[in-house]
């Protein structure tokens, strides 16, 4: 969708729809600033069918409309050149926060499609209640409208409809037109990276092996003018790297390592940032196979590949002052006759030998020497994403990712770019009783805990042997919000794009 800053008059500007944020007051829509704008009586050919009619406020709330985050209604609208106006609720001032902007531009843009409006207007004045600045307003409204529009069945025939809307236009009587474009610019980098993402999730396993998501990556980083390496079996195994060989050994399709670099600053100083994303395109569980049931939704376990691949489309995008790596380890584990089995010991790059006890705890075994690849750098902070262990999702639920590692700073910027984007962290636990059950009997660790406590937890202890002690790195677990099965709000069902735009955020915040 394109998008642009206007400053032309509410009556004048040409658009098929206006869309009017309207505020609750007690428990009725605040109509004070929307009946001013709609005043003057209609045109004859449109008397009683609207705005400009006397009894505009009564219509509206006969139609049950009363401002409730989300909520949307249509009027004609005689004093516009549009035509009609889109009203949608945004609840009460006072409790109104970023992610209902984000929520009620969704809505908006959602109703706008139903109505085919290719061209549509927003009265980004009427957000102003909310408290935000005009750039954080503009931000979140373009958030909230694409993802909530984006792609899904892209893979079905027939023929396509034209997307629409085709462009959105944000009028800036009563904002700063200047900040509500820096606003646009901003949302648009953060939402590229988040929607890159969803796509490679949403891609079938027999469209996305590790080779097609190397391919994805190399033609991206050529878009966004990062340098992109990819590694193959004969460079992994002059490398030593036995967790991601070992895992992608099962399949007919080989294991990659996709390596990315961003450089936005020649200054000494500038901080160094690296991202380890876990790329297991198609997770059967190995020999250790999983159930049927929901086996389909294993096509996500690259999610946290691209999340991290998403935001470094973001972050080239904002052009942040930083360098960075990107390191996707990729990989299907698959169950043939030359899969590993429960009881082989694998030796990793770093030199330790791990038990595989269960082969279905894989992607630990290729972060693992992702993060030592990674580690080679001396980055000042150490990311990696993954979805590693349903136990996160049952200790938190879908809503959150949980945060575990060793730098208090770094948990301090994901938890305040997570309040910003609404990619929520919580912070876990991470100490050396979790670090002595992964030790193994019959080499240095074994890849699973003793039992079913903990399981997020020993997880992030099995990562963190393969981390220097003195470089700062935070785990984060997105089984959770990686993934829904139904669409909703700004997400439509699949992929969600989780950690794309929290990455980015955090890297804002960590570079000052």
């Amino acid at each position: 969708m394109k998008w642009s800053v206007s400053t032309a008059s509410l009556a004048d500007i040409r658009a098929d729809l206006i869309v009017y944020p309207v505020f609750r007051k007690d428990d009725a829509a605040d109509l004070g600033a929307l009946l001013k704008d709609a005043g003057g009586p209609p045109p004859a050919r449109h008397r009683g069918k609207g705005a400009g009619h006397p009894d505009l406020a009564g219509i509206i709330t006969a139609a049950g409309f009363t401002g409730a985050v989300g909520k949307t209604l249509p009027v004609h609208c005689g004093g516009v050149k549009a035509g009609w106006f889109l009203l949608v609720g945004m609840g009460k001032a006072d409790d109104c926060g970023l992610q209902d902007i984000r929520k009620a531009a969704a809505a908006a843009a959602r109703q706008a499609r139903g109505m085919k409006a290719a061209q549509v207007a927003v009265r980004a004045s009427a957000l102003k209640p909310a408290g935000f600045d005009d750039a954080a307003l503009s931000r979140c409204w373009h958030e909230g409208a694409e993802m909530a529009l984006s792609p899904v069945g892209e893979l079905k025939s027939g023929k396509k409809e034209p997307r629409t809307p085709r462009a959105w236009t944000l009028l800036a009587d009563g904002c700063s037109a200047s900040d509500l474009r820096a606003g646009l610019k901003e949302g648009q980098a953060l939402t590229s990276g988040c929607l890159f993402a969803r796509e490679l999730v949403n891609l079938p396993p027999n469209l996305l092996t590790p080779a097609l998501l190397a391919a994805r990556a190399r033609a991206m980083a050529r878009r966004e003018g990062l340098k992109c390496r990819v590694l193959g079996v004969p460079e992994l195994k002059k490398m030593k790297m036995g967790g991601l060989l070992g895992v992608g050994q099962g399949s007919a399709h080989p294991p990659r390592m996709i390596v990315l670099e961003y450089r936005g600053s020649r200054s000494a100083r500038a901080p160094k940032f690296a991202f380890v994303g876990k790329g297991v395109t198609f997770d059967s569980g190995g020999i250790s196979l999983k159930p049927s049931a929901n086996m389909d939704e294993m096509k996500a376990d690259m999610a946290g590949a691209a999340g991290v691949l998403g935001a470094a489309v973001a972050v080239a995008r904002l052009k942040l002052p930083v360098n960075l790596q990107v390191v996707v380890p990729t990989a299907e584990n698959m169950p043939d006759g030359g899969a590993i089995k429960p009881a082989d010991v694998l030796t990793m790059a770093n030199g330790k030998t791990v038990e595989v006890l269960n082969t279905d705890a894989e992607g630990r075994l290729i972060l693992a020497d992702g993060l030592w690849y990674a580690g080679r750098g001396k980055p000042d902070f150490l990311f990696d994403m993954a979805t590693l262990t349903g136990a996160c999702v049952v200790a938190l639920g879908k809503h959150f990712a949980g945060a575990m590692g060793n730098s208090g700073e770094m948990i301090t910027a994901l938890e305040q770019a997570g309040g910003e984007t609404f990619e929520r962290v919580w912070p876990l636990p991470l100490v050396d009783e979790h670090k002595e059950i992964m030790k193994g009997t019959w080499a240095d660790l074994q890849n699973i805990g003793g039992g079913r406590e903990g399981g997020a937890l020993t997880a992030a202890a099995f990562l963190s042997a393969f981390v220097d002690d003195e470089t700062s790195w935070t785990h984060l677990d997105i089984a959770g919000p990686a993934y829904q099965a139904k669409g909703g709000g700004i997400n439509p069902a699949g992929g969600t794009g989780f950690g794309a735009r929290l990455l980015a955020r955090t890297v804002q915040i960590l570079a000052g």
